[in-house]
């Protein structure tokens, strides 16, 4: 962003007006006129210094059919100034100085959110965005379970950040799992870094597995914190959640002997298939040889025709060696033959 292009105020602050936005447009090779834009790229893009960010969000109502904005990296307090902005679908804000959320009351076709690393104490005013589908709100100052309460109006998330902040657990009855069960999509969900999940007990095992009590309640989720949730992870874990350890032991042996039948028909399928394939092999050795042979038979009955033409001794040496090439290529097809013909007698 060419920053000494742009308009400021009376204190040398970027200003976040139309004008400046088009010359932005044409900077990053968008379009001149507003409504033909469906992107803007309004975030700061080098080193972060008061002056060189915007601190208000404006200008942006002839924007009209702006599907993706970009404003983290700068220095915004407050979300405003999207009222217009009705096809807006991902909202970009991550790294401002946001402590409220608010302001998005037009914007019905939000689907992503990106709010992280700001200063928000509260989710709120986000119910009536029915098509979110991604919030990120990690690194922010959410301290209750009540602050967040709001997310279980918003069932359609699917993918949920709220690592790096502040939630503690109050009892015993794990509101937060409440909430979240209660957003029926939810695939990817990150809680690393708060003091409430160092207070569940069983959220994470020595081995590296995941939160048993989470991914047992959790039935479409397929992400938890740094790592995917697996088929047998997930079996594992709903076995303890119905019958504790030893529901959870008695799976792990179910499935270990599962994947010891696996591996013992995948044994028998290749001792099934091996005799055919071998079979294959040597009818295509045998018809390669024979080709060869014919070849050699077409080379001899041609170096003849070159000698009694009198041709000079480079061209007979040339097809000497021609002949001794395919000789040599029958000899190692004969060796490979011989070889599968012995693993056949092997096997049966």
């Amino acid at each position: 962003m060419k920053v000494n292009q742009l308009q400021r105020d009376d204190d040398g602050n970027l200003i976040m007006n139309e004008s400046n936005i088009i010359k932005i447009c044409n900077q990053e090779g968008l379009y001149e006129y507003p409504d033909l834009n469906t992107k803007l790229y309004l975030h700061f893009k080098g080193i972060i210094l008061i002056k060189q960010a915007f601190k208000k969000i404006g200008g942006l109502d002839s924007f009209t059919n702006v599907k993706v904005l970009w404003l983290e990296n700068n220095f915004i307090t407050k979300i405003e100034g999207l009222d217009k902005l009705t096809k807006l679908t991902h909202l970009f804000l991550q790294n401002n100085l946001i402590q409220e959320i608010r302001g998005l009351d037009n914007n019905l076709e939000l689907h992503t959110i990106n709010l992280s690393s700001n200063s928000i104490r509260l989710i709120q005013n986000i119910s009536h965005l029915q098509n979110l589908s991604t919030l990120e709100i990690g690194s922010n100052k959410l301290q209750r379970i009540k602050d967040i309460e709001q997310l279980q109006d918003n069932i359609s998330i699917n993918t949920l950040n709220l690592e790096n902040n502040y939630l503690i657990y109050e009892n015993d009855e794990d509101p937060l799992l409440q909430i979240l069960v209660k957003i029926q999509d939810l695939k990817c969900v990150y809680l690393m870094n708060n003091e409430y999940i160092r207070s569940i007990v069983n959220y994470r095992k020595v081995n590296r597995s995941y939160n048993q009590k989470y991914i047992s309640q959790l039935p479409n989720l397929t992400y938890l914190d740094t790592q995917p949730v697996v088929p047998n992870e997930r079996r594992l874990a709903e076995a303890w959640g119905k019958g504790g350890q030893q529901g959870e032991k008695d799976e792990r042996e179910k499935i270990k002997q599962e994947e010891m039948e696996y591996k013992q028909q995948e044994r028998q399928r290749v001792r099934d298939t091996l005799p055919k394939n071998l079979e294959n092999k040597i009818i295509f050795f045998q018809k390669s040889i024979e080709q060869l042979k014919n070849e050699i038979i077409e080379l001899e009955e041609i170096k003849i025709k070159q000698i009694n033409q009198g041709y000079g001794e480079g061209q007979i040496e040339f097809m000497d060696k021609q002949i001794e090439k395919k000789q040599l290529d029958i000899q190692e097809l004969d060796e490979l033959l011989q070889v599968n013909q012995i693993l056949i007698d092997i096997i049966k």
